[in-house]
């Protein structure tokens, strides 16, 4: 079980949540309620048409998962320098969505935002 202190460090560790991606903005951000740690990986996307669609999505899917994988695998790390003991993170949900913000039957090129919601245990 988390106590104050614990929160307070979590807090101090996932408080830096804006990165630059590879030519776009990525932001992760995170709740805490309870136990349950939820990360939330966000970019926005051009389509140039529907077929690089796939392909780009499937891209996006694998970076969103190595962002944080290295964001869990930081907070770890922080987490035991700040506070003298580990932390135990287990994976509870880990999902993806796009949401299509621009996108006209005229034009092929489309534009959308990513995220992928990642809910996560925590434990002391």
């Amino acid at each position: 079980m988390l106590n104050s202190n614990d929160v307070n460090a979590l807090g101090n560790i996932l408080d830096t949540t804006f990165s630059s991606g590879a030519g776009w903005p990525v932001s992760i951000n995170y709740t805490l309620q309870g136990n349950t740690l939820t990360l939330r990986y966000t970019t926005i996307v051009h389509f140039a048409s529907e077929q690089s669609m796939r392909n780009q999505v499937q891209s996006l899917a694998e970076e969103s998962m190595a962002r944080l994988n290295d964001k869990i695998a930081n907070v770890k790390k922080q987490f035991k320098e700040m506070t003298g003991h580990a932390i135990k993170i287990k994976e509870l949900s880990n999902r993806d969505d796009l949401e299509m913000v621009q996108a006209t039957t005229l034009s092929p090129r489309k534009i959308a935002y990513y995220r992928r919601f990642a809910d996560l245990e925590i434990d002391v």
